[in-house]
Order: structure tokens, then sequence, then C-alpha cells
């Protein structure tokens, strides 16, 4: 993959994270707590719905596109069923039931809620479908392009409807949630209108949509199990909690989504790489080096985060306090996760891929065991130690069986870095206040200390390396 490439890919996630970071706090100036909140609700719902009425043809599009002789045949016949039952049941709801939908995810009966709501959901298969096909094509510009302008026009719709005095109510958040998503939905379709066109005028194959179901329904349940994992925290503070702790939370996690940036970028470069090693029979030697340097790498954005958290206080209203705070623990489930791909890469090449399921489950259960013990009593900062201890066996469970599976690594290493970044995060959030952030201003400063002059050399030897790669482009 070349840099072009590479830089072309990573312009999706980073343009989305900086664009973020404007839109979130205008936002959080904006709307009240409670919206942002149901603002999440209805991301998390989306990301539901894609699973399941997907049933799992998307990642046989992935899967088959290569040795597909005819593509627009293709993806007409995986497509299709998908789609055509979820147009179904969204008319069959905004015929019957838009109101109880509206009050299900928002706490609010209303029935233009619920026709906002389903239009939203209609579109969300159809992007995913039109995002897929720029993927598969490598047209890595164009893919972040449509997926950074639907970010830009919440943010300028946004910034309008805050300068031009409009009242903020969760009718006009989603409203602007709609237009961005429509406007997303056309950009793609414009992208993708030949491909489109094409597939219309194809046939439809049982034969390989029966093949494509075989191969997805079983990553269905991969994919459920891994949504409530990550999903869980969100309805119990629904549940035990308020809305307003909820938008608190979520505005944390969003924030500390930025960190999604360098998991997206890692892992478009990581996974297809070490395939090709295998594949080669090279540098199999650098998947535990790689491991390593990751787990430093997270230690050390540890530290540099909770130097700037509180930026979060001078930048979000004072109802986001606790921001501050939460941030910490909730950097380290995309943190984590990033790790994972690096030292858990060992289940793909042996493809034992059914025992995801089972860490997911595993951290699942935890979760919901935690979630339900501390929510209640801590609210916030309750859900983001829950998850933020899951995460951390999630990480453990897949790297320990990717070890014995495949290649031993340095998991004592590992594992204790991963720890101690873990109980430094927990620290921060249940006790950290203004009055003792300078204490663990210090501790950060220190390990940040210890892992420069433990790693100059390796530190050297990459940015060494990196400037020669780029020359010789």
């Amino acid at each position: 993959m070349t840099l072009r490439k590479i830089a072309g890919y990573a312009l999706g996630p980073v343009g989305g994270a900086a664009l973020g970071l404007v839109s979130l706090p205008l936002m959080s100036w904006y709307f009240s707590a409670e919206d942002i909140g149901r603002m999440i609700l209805l991301q998390t719902a989306a990301a539901l719905l894609l699973i399941i009425s997907g049933l799992g043809s998307d990642q046989a599009y992935i899967r088959e596109y290569h040795n597909a002789a005819d593509k627009a045949s293709l993806l007409k016949s995986l497509a299709a069923v998908p789609l055509l039952l979820v147009v179904l049941m969204l008319l069959l709801a905004a015929g019957t039931a838009a109101p109880q939908l509206a009050m299900l995810l928002f706490g609010l009966p209303d029935f233009g809620l619920g026709i906002m709501l389903i239009v939203f959901f209609a579109l969300v298969l159809p992007m995913r479908y039109g995002g897929l096909i720029l993927r598969m094509q490598e047209k890595a510009w164009l893919f972040s392009v449509s997926q950074l302008l639907p970010k830009l026009l919440l943010l300028l719709l946004t910034a309008f409807c805050l300068l031009a005095g409009i009242r903020a109510d969760t009718s006009v958040l989603m409203a602007l949630l709609l237009a961005a998503q429509i406007s997303g939905a056309a950009v793609l379709l414009y992208q993708t209108r030949r491909e489109t066109a094409a597939a219309l005028a194809s046939s439809w194959q049982r034969a390989v949509f029966a093949d494509g179901i075989r191969y997805g329904i079983p990553l269905v349940f991969s994919y459920l199990a891994y949504w409530g994992f990550t999903s869980a925290d969100r309805f119990a503070l629904q549940h035990f909690g308020s809305l307003a702790e909820l938008g608190i939370y979520s505005m944390a996690v969003s924030v500390g989504a930025v960190a999604l940036v360098f998991q997206s970028v890692f892992s478009t470069i990581w996974a297809p790489m070490v395939f090709e090693w295998v594949e080669k029979g090279i540098h199999l030697d650098k998947i535990s080096p790689v491991a390593l340097d990751m787990t430093r790498l997270i230690t050390a954005l540890v530290c540099i985060t909770g130097l700037l958290s509180p930026l979060a206080a001078w930048v979000l209203p004072p109802q986001y306090a606790d921001v501050q705070f939460i941030l910490l623990c909730c950097m380290l489930f995309p943190l984590f996760y990033t790790l994972t791909e690096a030292s858990g890469i060992g289940l793909n090449v042996v493809r034992r891929t059914g025992l995801l399921s089972l860490v997911s489950l595993a951290a699942l259960v935890c979760n919901g065991l935690l979630l339900a013990w501390l929510v209640p009593a801590w609210g916030a900062k309750g859900a983001a130690v829950s998850t933020a201890v899951s995460f951390w066996l999630f990480s453990v469970l897949r790297t320990e069986l990717s070890s014995r599976l495949w290649q031993n690594l340095p998991r004592r290493k590992i594992y204790t870095h991963t720890l101690f970044c873990l109980l430094l995060c927990l620290s921060y959030t249940i006790w950290g206040t203004p009055e003792n952030y300078p204490l663990f201003a210090l501790i950060w400063l220190a390990v940040l200390s210890a892992l420069y002059l433990a790693n100059r050399r390796r530190l050297s030897a990459l940015t060494a390396e990196l400037k020669g790669r780029l020359q010789n482009r």
C-alpha cells in the first residue's frame, strides 16, 4: 500500500476527529446534555440496525469481491434482500409505531421525531454499501471525502442555528442529524452511480446470496456480542442513571474517540501487511517488537492525554466538568483495541476467529456485572470504570489466545504496562479533582520521562527508518 493511498484512507478518520473536536464543544454549548445523550443513543441504535439488517452480507461482499467475475451481480445478489427487508420493516414502523420508536430511543412520544428516525435508519444500510464499493475499488480519497462531508455539514448547520438564535431542542438536533445523513447518502449515491446502475441492470443470483448468508450469519452473532459489549454502558446509564449523565459520558466518549484515528489508520495498514508476511514467510520476528512498541505508545498517549485533560473544562460548559476525569478511561477502549490488533492478530492468521465471539461475550458479561454494580452509585464515572476494566480483560484474553495458538509474545511486559495504564486511569476517574491534578501530572511526567530514557535508541532507529522511507518515495 502506497503512502498516498494510506494518506487517503487516513484523511477520513483524521479529518473526522478534527471536525469532532470543533463540533462537539459547539454542540455542547447549544444543545442540552440530555440531547447529546439522545444523539449517542441514535448512533448506537443505527449500529445495531446495520448488524441485524445486513445479515452479514456486507462481509460476504468484501470476501467475494476480488473473486467475483461479475461484481455488479455480486452486489445485487448480496444487497437486494437486506435492503428490501429494511424498507419493509421501516414502512411498517412508519405506519404503526413511529411515536413508540421516538419514545423508546428519546423518551419523547412524538410522531414527527419517529418519522425522522425512520428516514435516518433507512439510509444506514445503503450508505454502508456505498462506502464498501469505494473501499473495494480502493478509491481512498473519495471514500474519505464521503465520510467527511456529513460531519462538516453538521458542524456548519449547528453553527448557523447557534448564530441565528434558533431555539435548541430535540427536534432541531434530529433535523440536523438527518440533513447530514441525507447529504452523506447523496454524495455516496453520486460517487457510485455507475456501479449502482450496473447492479440494478444485472441478474440476482440465488446461489450467491445463499453462500453469502452462510458466510455472514455466523459473523452477525460475533458482531452482536461486540456491539453489546461496546454499547451496554449507554443503555445502563439510560436505565440506571439519567439522560444528562448519559450526555456527560457521551461527550467524554466522543472526545476520547479521537484515539480511534490511531486505531483506524493502524488497522488499515497492519492486518493486510501481516497476512502478506505470513504468506511469504518473512518478517514474522517483527510481530513481538511491534506489539511492545504499541504498548509503550499507549502508555505515552495515556500520560499525554492526562496532562492535557484540563483543557476539557475550558472548552466545555460547566455541566461537563466531569469529562476531564472520565476522559482517560474512555480513551482506553480505542487504545486497548488498537493493541489487540497487533497482539491478537494470531487468531486471524490461524483462522480461529470464532474465538473472538467468546472473548467478546466474556467481556460483555464482565461489563454488564460492573455496570449494574457501579452505575447506580457513580453514574457516568461508574460506566467509564466498568468499560475500561472490561476492555482490559478483552485485550488480555485476545492476546493470550493469540500467543498460545500462533506466536509467543512478551505477554508479561504487555500485561504489566496495560494494567498500569488501567490503574492510573481508574484512579484519576474515581479520585481525581482539580486540586489533586498536579499530583497526577507529576506521575504522568515521570512515566513519560522513564519511557523516553528506556526507549530513546528505539525511537532514533524508528525515526531514521521513517525518514529513509519517505526519502525513497
